[in-house]
């Protein structure tokens, strides 16, 4: 359990590092948006195309995205997906922020 809380702790103090410092692949700051949710969460397949389409809406230049199934949505419920965004290999940190599928995007 401590184990749990300690990385739920580092990972938001880098998020917390990238809203200030920057980092995104186009403007440095987060990117939000609703995501259409089920009681079985949302597969891995669906959140990669949501990521995507988010990125690329901002200007970003996707040419991979890998996003793990999430087994339900809620909020504090985290999920990293890795791609490649305009060349860079990144990260993207989908951080959910209810049950409705409302999210926040921080590529770090």
């Amino acid at each position: 359990m401590s184990l749990v809380l300690s990385s739920l702790a580092l990972l938001g103090v880098i998020v917390m590092l990238v809203l200030f410092l920057g980092g995104g692949p186009a403007d440095g700051g987060p990117l939000t948006g609703k995501l259409t949710t089920t009681t079985a969460g949302v597969r891995g397949a669906d959140l990669e195309d949501v990521v995507t389409n988010r990125i690329t809406d901002d200007g970003g230049d996707v040419e991979a995205m890998r996003c793990p199934d999430v087994a339900s949505v809620n909020q504090g419920v985290v999920a990293v997906c890795h791609g490649t965004i305009s060349g860079d290999q990144w990260a993207v940190i989908v951080y959910f922020e209810d049950a409705q599928g409302h999210y926040t995007l921080v590529p770090v």
